[in-house]
């Protein structure tokens, strides 16, 4: 699965812990782009002890690179050169880091965004490195280019009702926008059953699962230290099993219709809860 976006109808429900967990349980080359147009989290927080420690330059990444390609109409991979970063941690991740405030979202543009999908899809061509895209909450700058150039786009969600409430009006816009094989639901949930009725009520289908593990998000979403061996942590497992699926997820022409849940009316969630 080449290009990969997640985003989100709030804050918190976990996109940019998804990512860090998808990407450092990546089964191969992998680049994660930060591009959250208020501000990405991914360097102030996975990233956070190696960006205080200066090994993250933060006029590297988005910014400059749509400064550097400002006279392009498309970009191919090589434009990349010079504004990622490897990730301290890991061998095989590498991060162009995201803007610092939703004024330089609003420079950016939708040309630049459009400039880094071209790059994106270049670089995933002929087995070159996966691409997976933080887009944050869904907002009026959201980077719909990267949304139109991916192969998958996932819309993030927690089983709470107002997790839920706030994602059914970003489902129909996603529903109306993006054909329905690359659309699909993160849910970060305490039980598979849920996760499937949230799926089901959004209407759209169910790609991942990742358990609500505080401890083990923390590592993620704060750079916490890591106090427990990932071989044993549930999110770390969850995560690198949806990574080795996700990885090979076949290309549009080639791709199996994913079973569909239809919508299911809201009063059951009202009345009953989600469990």
């Amino acid at each position: 699965m080449p290009v990969l976006t997640m985003l989100s109808a709030k804050d918190s429900p976990g996109v940019t812990t998804t990512i860090a967990a998808l990407a450092t349980t990546w089964p191969g080359p992998v680049l994660v782009v930060d591009a959250d147009p208020s501000g990405g989290d991914l360097v102030p927080g996975w990233l956070g002890p190696w960006s205080a420690g200066g090994q993250i330059q933060t006029d590297r990444g988005v910014v400059s690179f749509c400064h550097a390609t400002r006279q392009l109409v498309s970009v191919p991979a090589e434009g990349f050169f010079g504004h990622v970063h490897t990730v301290p941690h890991t061998r095989h991740v590498r991060l162009l880091a995201g803007v610092a405030d939703p004024a330089q979202a609003t420079a950016v543009g939708d040309d630049g965004w459009r400039r880094i999908a071209t790059a994106a899809r270049d670089l995933s061509r002929d087995s070159g490195p996966d691409v997976l895209i933080d887009a944050g909450r869904y907002t009026p700058g959201t980077p719909w280019p990267l949304i139109a150039g991916s192969d998958l786009v996932l819309l993030t969600v927690r089983t709470s009702l107002r997790h839920i409430h706030a994602a059914l009006p970003i489902a129909r816009t996603l529903r109306d926008a993006v054909a329905p094989d690359r659309l699909g639901i993160a849910a970060c949930a305490a039980t598979d059953r849920s996760a499937h009725f949230v799926a089901g009520l959004l209407g759209m289908p169910l790609a991942l699962v990742l358990p609500d593990e505080p401890d083990g998000a923390r590592v993620l979403s704060d750079g916490a230290r890591r106090h427990h061996d990932p071989r044993t942590c549930d999110l770390h497992q969850a995560a690198r099993h949806a990574a080795v699926r996700l990885h090979t997820w076949p290309g549009p022409q080639e791709r199996p219709r994913l079973p569909h849940h239809g919508p299911i009316a809201a009063i059951r969630t009202v009345e009953g809860g989600v469990q």
